[in-house]
């Protein structure tokens, strides 16, 4: 589904689009180019219906060369191996998340928690996909004519970066903010509600106007508005709105 002249979103789950896996984050495709970048690789729970979107937008497939992970919960990088293997893509994360999705953690990455309490069904598994790139907080990384910069966001997990592009003032926001300014409030050991707060401050410093979240829709004009509006909350000491 084409979103914006180069931002597609290719899956979603029960809590996005709703058209890939129940499991799935929504999972982008950016152009920059004879680039694509795919922004987060889903659960890999019937991966054909992801690939199946790049057909009907008519990405070609030979363009498709990198994937960005924004953090290790399984519903974000779980996919990882599948596009490695269909697509050959360098695979790119910070170091943290590429510590726990080379190695498969399940317990690291809250998977283990997360089944036992029915999230996902009893027989899936983290595959282990090895990162070809470690990209560290701060850093810019350059695909044709776009960039994107590795932001840190701690608080949903903490290993999560999300990924800035000045030249559409877009970002690709993971699981830190989502559409009414709300956030991913969980009971996981990687959770902190302090690091949120700070993550959300971080974030309301930048020039968003297009937001493309993990979960719900994007919004491609006035991303700041619930930025600063979960910030807002943070700031007059109310609890967040949360999408789960």
């Amino acid at each position: 589904m084409k979103l914006t002249e180069r931002v597609h979103v290719i899956g979603g789950g029960g809590l996005g689009y709703g058209i890939s896996s129940d499991y799935d984050c929504n999972v982008y495709a950016l152009c920059a180019g004879e680039h694509t970048v795919i922004v987060d690789a889903g659960s890999g729970i019937e991966p054909e219906r992801l690939f199946a979107r790049l057909d009907e937008d008519g990405l070609p497939h030979d363009n498709i060369r990198t994937l960005l992970l924004t953090h290790a919960h399984a519903d974000h990088s779980g996919g990882a191996a599948i596009w490695k293997e269909r697509f050959g893509v360098e695979v790119v994360a910070a170091q943290a998340t590429a510590k726990m999705v080379g190695a498969g953690d399940e317990i690291g990455t809250s998977l283990a928690a997360a089944r036992a309490s029915g999230t996902y069904p009893p027989w899936y598994r983290l595959a282990p996909c090895p990162a070809d790139r470690i990209v560290s907080a701060g850093e810019t990384l350059r695909f044709g004519d776009l960039t994107l910069t590795a932001v840190a966001a701690p608080g949903h997990s903490f290993d999560m970066v999300t990924y800035y592009c000045p030249e559409l003032k877009a970002l690709f926001s993971a699981d830190a903010v989502f559409a009414e300014g709300r956030l991913a409030v969980i009971a996981t050991p990687d959770f902190s509600i302090d690091q949120y707060r700070g993550t959300i401050a971080s974030l309301a410093r930048l020039d968003v106007r297009q937001l493309f979240p993990g979960h719900g829709t994007a919004l491609t004009s006035g991303g700041w508005r619930v930025i600063e509006a979960a910030d807002r909350r943070f700031r007059l000491g109310e609890p967040p709105l949360s999408i789960v």
